[in-house]
């Protein structure tokens, strides 16, 4: 029920629309039950031997006669819509013995012309309330995604380390598809199909109270097997999407990794794992296809059933001498149980549906209703420029159950080149995520000029750090808008330049084809891996961050890359705070301080000629490197 009410409190911001639909989904009941009652006269009056003295021969006669009859009731009774068949009887009886007095063919006229009438306005509210609907379940559907697009990136890096990014864009895309168009437009489809199914029955009462209520005895046992029913699509439906999300996920990581199935001769592999996800898939859809195709012959038995009792109760009715209920009542009532069906139909379908995207709303609104795990305080305070330093105060993490950083405390004074080096699962970078909230500490604290970084607005701390990372991840845009990128305000053409002439990026730009409005490839498969690093440099200080931050950001480069890119480091790191996570040391031996990591502590801090003597994993790391070397 929590989730229903998630989505209908994004769907009635649109509520003109929700009311809109609603007025025309009663006008067209209105007007198609009003069509219904032409078979009265039609039957008896024009085809029928219940017509009198002919009194009105010309359609001026008769709707003078009619004007004038109307006139008159509502001159001396108000309009009302309680007791509708009492109050309105004088005037039905009266507008009655004018129809009898009406020439046959006159009437006839006159019964299809109105019919002719009734049926196109009846379509002009069906097409308003089809228009309002769309408009409806369009904003509603764009609202979740933008409400789900904004969650996911409020996530932490916990979040997506647990979830599979496919699985993502099966909730994002396939379903709020399903709620939008099994859940919504089915549930709006429903209401407009009680609505009709009241108009109707409400005809049918009319015309024959005892008839209709005899029709209803087969409901209650339809009403069970349909739940029945709803209940195995339910089960199969949350199948489906499982295997549907696990089929997404493994396609996306096969094709993003093509390069490692190719080189391993993977393909095959590869193709049976996909091959049996997508049987699992296949499984659950045909059974809930099986449940599903159910409902329909059984509603098409209920109506047949339904149209029997009518048949033989109703004609049994007629052909008894001594009963008024007319051949054009019995036509009219046939007309109203039959135009029935159509909605019960619908209604079962509807049904299914609404049963089968239930899963989809369950899956949509865990994504709504998550909370990240990082959040901002509300009693953050601005920071808008670093002064003195940063501390981290005896803080310990851990991933899940897996302990990785224990009592760690550091300083970095402003102006400090700070180096962490380490084997690889030391917990360097994640000492680094830390500082900008990617994850929260377990337990004490890092300070930004003594202030807890929980207190800090998130905004405000990231936009702190420029940070150049070990996989050079860029945009399919232009050169200029992926520079730009990191910063939060627009950039000029010629801050663009400044900061790719930093980075020694300028040399290859300039040469490309556009130059800066060049568009990049996927994962900028048009740049070496070196020429990508020095964009990702760019992209660090356009926005002039006052805390640089690199990781491992020269590991995955060869020699010359290598070097091209601790040209730029260097340029770019001039008069600024600067931490680097490094694997070689050779690129951080004139930093101020090196911080020595090993299995989640801090064994060493200093300068490297001080690790020399007195750290003794610094000296294993050095003697390993340039021995190698």
């Amino acid at each position: 029920m929590e989730n229903i009410k998630i989505i209908y409190k994004i769907l009635l911001r649109h509520w003109g629309y929700l009311l809109g639909g609603i007025f025309f989904m009663l006008g067209f009941a209105l007007f198609s039950s009003v069509s219904l009652g032409m078979a009265v006269p039609l039957f008896d009056y024009v085809f029928g031997d219940m017509h009198g003295t002919t009194l009105y021969t010309t359609y001026a006669q008769f709707s003078s006669a009619v004007s004038v009859e109307m006139s008159n009731f509502f001159a001396d009774h108000q309009f009302t819509l309680v007791n509708v068949s009492e109050h309105y009887k004088p005037l039905l009886d009266n507008l009655e013995k004018i129809i009898v007095s009406t020439d046959q063919m006159l009437l006839l006229w006159i019964i299809s012309i109105t019919l002719l009438i009734l049926t196109f306005i009846k379509n002009i509210f069906f097409f308003f309330n089809k228009m309002m609907t769309a408009n409806l379940v369009g904003l509603t559907n764009q609202e979740i995604r933008n409400e789900m697009f904004h969650q996911y990136l409020n996530q932490s890096l916990a979040f997506f380390g647990r979830n599979r990014v496919g699985d993502s864009l099966v909730r994002m895309v396939s379903d709020v598809k399903i709620v939008g168009n099994l859940f919504i437009s089915k549930l709006l489809l429903a209401l407009q199909n009680l609505i009709l199914l009241a108009f109707y029955a409400n005809v049918a009462l009319i015309l024959n109270a005892r008839l209709f209520l005899l029709t209803l005895v087969i409901l209650p046992v339809f009403i069970f097997i349909l739940g029945f029913l709803g209940k195995k699509l339910k089960k199969y439906a949350k199948r489906i999407q499982a295997q549907y999300s696990s089929m997404f996920s493994n396609v996306e990581e096969v094709l993003n990794n093509i390069r490692v199935v190719k080189a391993f001769s993977k393909e095959q592999a590869e193709m049976d794992k996909y091959k049996k996800i997508n049987e699992k898939y296949f499984t659950a859809f045909r059974r809930s296809r099986i449940y599903r195709s159910l409902s329909v012959p059984l509603s098409e038995m209920n109506g047949t059933l339904i149209g029997i009792i009518v048949l033989i109760v109703g004609g049994s009715t007629i052909l008894d001498s001594s009963s008024d209920f007319t051949l054009g009542s019995f036509t009219a009532f046939l007309l109203a149980i039959f135009s029935m069906l159509h909605p019960m139909k619908q209604l079962t379908k509807a049904y299914s549906n609404i049963r089968k995207a239930m899963v989809s709303l369950d899956r949509i609104s865990e994504i709504i209703s998550r909370k990240s795990e990082i959040e901002e305080a509300n009693d953050a305070v601005d920071k808008p420029e670093f002064k003195e330093k940063i501390e981290f105060v005896d803080i310990s993490f851990a991933y899940e159950e897996t302990k990785v950083l224990s009592n760690i405390s550091l300083t970095i004074k402003k102006g400090e080149q700070v180096a962490f080096v380490g084997s690889s699962g030391s917990g360097k970078t994640t000492l680094v995520n830390l500082l900008a909230r990617m994850y929260d500490v377990q337990s004490g604290s890092i300070k930004i000029d003594g202030i807890d970084i929980r207190k800090i607005k998130l905004q405000d701390l990231r936009t702190l750090f420029g940070t150049v990372t070990q996989q050079s991840i860029l945009f399919t845009d232009t050169i200029a808008n992926n520079i730009s990128y990191g910063s939060q305000l627009p950039q000029k053409l010629e801050q663009i330049r400044k900061a790719a002439k930093i980075a020694y990026a300028d040399e290859f730009i300039e040469k490309l084809p556009d130059n800066y409005n060049e568009i990049l490839h996927g994962k900028a498969s048009n740049l070496s891996g070196g020429q990508k690093q020095r964009i990702c440099i760019a992209r660090a200080i356009i926005s002039n961050p006052p805390i640089l931050i690199f990781d491992e950001a020269t590991s995955a480069l060869d020699t010359e890359a290598e070097k091209n890119v601790q040209q730029a480091i260097e340029e770019a790191t001039k008069n600024r705070t600067v931490i680097m996570i490094a694997h070689r040391l050779s690129t951080v031996l004139a930093s101020d301080k090196i911080v020595v990591m090993h299995e989640g502590k801090i064994v060493g801090v200093g300068p490297h000629e001080e690790l020399l003597k007195t750290s003794e994993r610094y000296q294993q790391l050095y003697n390993l490197q340039f021995a190698e070397n």
